[in-house]
């Protein structure tokens, strides 16, 4: 063992302290004693091991209580390295998510809600309580999910919804989007005629009094062109809309009809965060024989761990 102070390898050993029993160690040379550096998430005490284990578990849609008892964590502590492990993963998806080029890119919008739902609130409860969207932007073809946004639905986010996917992506290509009509203000605003542009117009209805949950059933889907010249054969929104299943499935907080709700806005935000870096990176997808979305769009030559995200921030 090398002395942290002097530099000298004339350390033994000098007992145990803490509840885990950390060797502690003593310098012959400079007497000073020290227990050997262990590697650390930000300020956490948690080690990364287990660390990575919570995130995992949080991943795989399970909830913050559950996994408390699962690994014995405090729930608050569960929330506090997730909004650690968020930022991470924000780090990386701001280096590594840049320049992509796609060809046919679909934008959705989820809802959820935070603390209380819309039609719950009382008039002088926060602002950030009620109901929230997650807009998603991904690439048709690799399965990327190049931008992401949390949100009210309403022109002022579908703007910077828009804005940040221009930011990550280069070169003209197509996009789709349903009827929401800010988008074809957002798209205008930022992408101005660059870019093959058309809206999913999708009819719904209810086939028998038995459809008592939801919007309806889809009945129809008519294609609208909007800029440019786009293959209305690829004015679609099935891939993205697949995607928000994974997203329901893999994030408790989304999931419909539970009490996993975010009783905070910013950890549903870090959660969204967190989430879309572990699909991007972490995440095989059956579509590419178990490659992740990144690998496809050659942004990695493998498949990332946990551990590895969190390190590459």
């Amino acid at each position: 063992m090398t002395c942290i102070r002097c530099k000298h390898q004339t350390c033994k050993r000098f007992g145990y302290f803490g509840k885990r029993r950390i060797q502690r160690w003593r310098c012959q040379s400079c007497k000073a004693t020290f227990s050997q550096p262990a590697p650390k998430l930000g300020t956490h005490y948690t080690d990364p091991e287990t660390a990575a284990k919570v995130l995992t578990l949080m991943l795989e849609g399970m909830s913050v209580r559950a996994i408390s008892r699962f690994t014995g964590l405090h729930k608050h502590t569960i929330l506090s390295l997730m909004l650690t492990a968020s930022e991470k993963a924000r780090l990386v998806l701001n280096a590594k998510v840049q320049n992509i080029s796609p060809r046919f890119v679909q934008l959705d919008e989820m809802w959820g809600f935070v603390h209380t739902k819309e039609h719950n609130l009382g008039f002088d409860d926060p602002e950030e309580w009620g109901s929230f969207y997650l807009w998603l932007g991904m690439d048709s073809e690799t399965k990327l999910m190049i931008s992401h946004h949390v949100g009210s639905r309403n022109g002022i986010n579908a703007f910077r919804f828009i804005f940040d996917l221009r930011e990550r992506t280069v070169g003209r290509y197509q996009i789709t989007s349903d009827q929401f009509k800010p988008y074809l203000g957002a798209i205008r605003e930022w992408f101005g005629t660059d870019v093959d542009f058309g809206q999913l117009h999708k009819v719904y209805g209810k086939i028998s009094s038995d459809d008592w949950y939801g919007s309806g059933r889809v009945l129809g889907a008519v294609p609208h062109v909007k800029i440019g010249r786009p293959d209305v054969h690829r004015i679609s929104t099935s891939h993205i809309e697949r995607a928000n299943l994974s997203v329901r499935m893999h994030l408790r907080r989304l999931t419909r009809l539970t009490n996993a709700f975010s009783k905070k806005l910013s950890n549903l935000q870090a959660a969204v965060t967190l989430y879309v870096a572990f699909y991007n990176f972490c995440r095989g997808h059956q579509t590419h024989k178990g490659a992740t979305p990144a690998m496809a769009a050659g942004l990695t030559d493998h498949i990332w761990t946990i551990a590895e995200l969190l390190a590459a921030a």
